[in-house]
């Protein structure tokens, strides 16, 4: 029978793909934009920054996502 609660591995499991997704987007930035010389500015905001300010958000949903995710499974084991 199974048990009726959240998927804890499952979750977990989930949490530690977008930590491995963000380690490679963050390790392996597109350096063609920079050896390009002619990039376009994404919402007025030239490309590189505007890459890395997409990765510093994803990094950080990623790591405020785990802590919530802790939080819950801590309140439910209690």
């Amino acid at each position: 029978m199974l048990k009726q609660g959240s998927p804890a591995p499952l979750r977990r499991g989930m949490v530690k793909l977008w930590f491995a997704l963000d380690a490679i987007v963050a390790l392996t930035p597109p350096l063609y934009w920079a050896a390009d010389g002619r990039t376009t500015p994404i919402a007025g905001i030239p490309t590189a920054l505007f890459y890395f300010l997409a990765v510093s958000l994803c990094i950080t949903a990623s790591l405020i996502a785990a802590y919530l995710l802790d939080a819950a499974d801590a309140r439910s084991a209690a």
